[in-house]
C-alpha cells in the first residue's frame, strides 16, 4: 500500500547526478514542439538559452516528478476531499482486515503486536484525512518549483563552467610568468647577480603554478560533467558548450524591487502553495497559522528582491572596477612598449606587462559572468523563486 507524501523538496545532490543519457526519450510527446525545436534540443550543442527546455525534457528528476504527479491523480484524485477520502478508504481497508488471534496461538504475542500496529496505522491515516490540505494542484506546484530550481542550478553550473575555464587560463598565465621569472633567475645566476636559492625558489614557483593549472582543469571537468548529466547527456559525452551571453547592462535599468514586488508575490511558488493550503483549510487554528505564514512569505519575498537588487549593483561596481583596472594596465602596456622601443625597458618587463593585461582581461570576463548571474537571480526572484524561508 503506497501512502502519498507531499511534493518533494528538491534534493540537489541527487538532482545534479540524476538524468537520462542524452538521446533517451523526452518528457513531452513529439507534437509538443516543432521539428526545429526538437532538432536544437537533440543536437550535440548546449546553449544557455536552451537549458530550461533541456531540463524540462531530459532531466530524470523532472521526468520522475511528472510520473509521480500522474500517479497521484490516479491514486488520490484532484481535490482535497478526494485525497482525504483516499486516506479514509485505506484506513477502512486496514480495519476490515484486522483479525485478532486465538489466545492459545503460539505466536499470539507477535500477532497481537502486528494487529495493534495495523490499528495505529489506520488511526494515523484517519488523522491524515482530517488534517489533509493536499490536492493535485499543490503537488503540481511543488514539482514545478523543483523543476525551475533545477533550471537555476543548470544555469549556475554553466556560469561556473565558464568561470572555471577562465581560471585555467589565469593559472596558465601565472605559470608562464613563473617560467619567465625562472629564466630570468637562471640568467642572473649565470652572471652572478642572483643566488642558487633564488633559482630554486623560482623553480618551486613553476611547480606550484603547474599544480594550480591541473587543479583548475580538474574543476572544469567536474562541473562540466554535472552540467551534462542534468541536461540529458552522459558524463562521458563531449557536447559543445557555448559561451554564456555577455551581460546586458540595460537590464539593470528595468529592475525596481518596489515595483516588481507585486509580480514576485503573484508568481512565487511557495506562496501559491500556502495560499492553496489556506483555501483548503477548515480548522480556524490552521487558517490562522497559514495566514501568518503567508504574510511572512510576502515580507520575505520583498526582502529577497531588495537583496538580489543590491547584489546586482555590487556586481556592477565590481565589473566597473575590473574594466578600469584593464584600462589602466593597457595604458601601462602602451607606455612600456614605447620604453622598450627606446631601449629603456627590458623584454622581460614587456612580457610581464603583457601577461598582466591578459590577466585583467580574464578578470573582466569573470566579473561580467558574476554580474550576469546576479541579474538572472533577480529575474528568478521575480518569476517565482524568491526565498520565503
Amino acid at each position: 500500500m503506497k501512502i502519498w507524501k507531499p511534493a518533494l523538496s528538491l534534493g540537489l545532490a541527487g538532482a545534479l547526478t540524476a538524468a537520462y543519457a542524452f538521446g533517451a526519450y523526452a518528457a513531452s510527446p513529439e507534437f509538443a514542439r516543432t521539428p526545429e525545436e526538437w532538432a536544437r534540443l537533440r543536437d550535440n550543442v548546449m546553449e544557455y538559452d536552451e537549458l530550461e527546455d533541456l531540463i524540462a525534457e531530459y532531466n530524470v528528476t523532472v521526468q520522475t516528478n511528472q510520473l509521480d504527479y500522474n500517479e497521484f491523480k490516479r491514486e488520490y484524485g484532484t481535490t482535497k476531499d478526494d485525497v482525504s477520502q483516499k486516506y479514509r478508504d485505506m484506513a477502512d481497508e486496514i480495519y476490515a482486515s484486522l483479525e485478532y488471534p486465538d489466545t492459545d496461538d503460539p505466536t499470539y504475542g507477535m500477532m497481537v503486536a502486528s494487529v495493534l500496529n495495523a490499528e495505529l496505522q489506520a488511526k494515523n491515516m484517519e488523522k491524515q484525512a482530517d488534517d489533509n490540505l493536499q490536492d493535485s494542484e499543490i503537488v503540481w506546484l511543488g514539482y514545478r518549483q523543483a523543476e525551475k530550481t533545477l533550471v537555476t542550478v543548470a544555469q549556475t553550473n554553466m556560469v561556473t563552467y565558464e568561470k572555471d575555464r577562465l581560471a585555467v587560463s589565469q593559472a596558465e598565465l601565472a605559470a608562464a610568468q613563473a617560467r619567465l621569472s625562472l629564466s630570468s633567475a637562471q640568467t642572473r645566476e649565470a652572471i652572478g647577480t642572483a643566488t642558487r636559492t633564488d633559482v630554486l625558489n623560482a623553480q618551486e614557483a613553476v611547480q606550484n603554478a603547474d599544480r594550480a593549472v591541473e587543479s583548475a582543469k580538474s574543476s572544469v571537468k567536474t562541473v562540466r560533467q554535472k552540467l551534462q548529466v542534468m541536461t540529458g547527456w552522459s558524463y562521458s559525452d563531449s557536447p559543445e558548450i557555448r559561451d554564456v551571453p555577455a551581460s546586458d547592462l540595460s537590464r539593470i535599468d528595468g529592475m525596481n524591487p518596489a515595483a516588481d514586488r507585486e509580480k514576485a508575490i503573484e508568481n512565487n511558488y511557495a506562496l501559491k502553495i500556502n495560499k492553496k493550503k489556506l483555501a483548503n483549510a477548515e480548522a480556524s487554528e490552521t487558517k490562522e497559522s497559514l495566514q501568518k505564514t503567508i504574510a511572512d512569505n510576502e515580507q520575505k519575498i520583498g526582502s529577497a528582491l531588495v537583496t538580489s537588487y543590491q547584489n546586482v549593483l555590487a556586481a556592477k561596481l565590481a565589473y566597473d572596477q575590473a574594466a578600469a583596472d584593464l584600462e589602466l594596465e593597457n595604458r601601462n602596456l602602451a607606455s612600456l612598449q614605447l620604453q622598450y622601443a627606446q631601449g629603456n625597458a627590458s623584454r622581460s618587463q614587456l612580457e610581464n606587462q603583457q601577461y598582466t593585461v591578459q590577466a585583467k582581461e580574464l578578470a573582466l570576463k569573470a566579473a561580467d559572468l558574476s554580474l550576469f548571474q546576479t541579474m538572472e537571480t533577480y529575474d528568478w526572484a521575480v518569476n517565482g523563486l524568491a526565498a520565503v524561508s
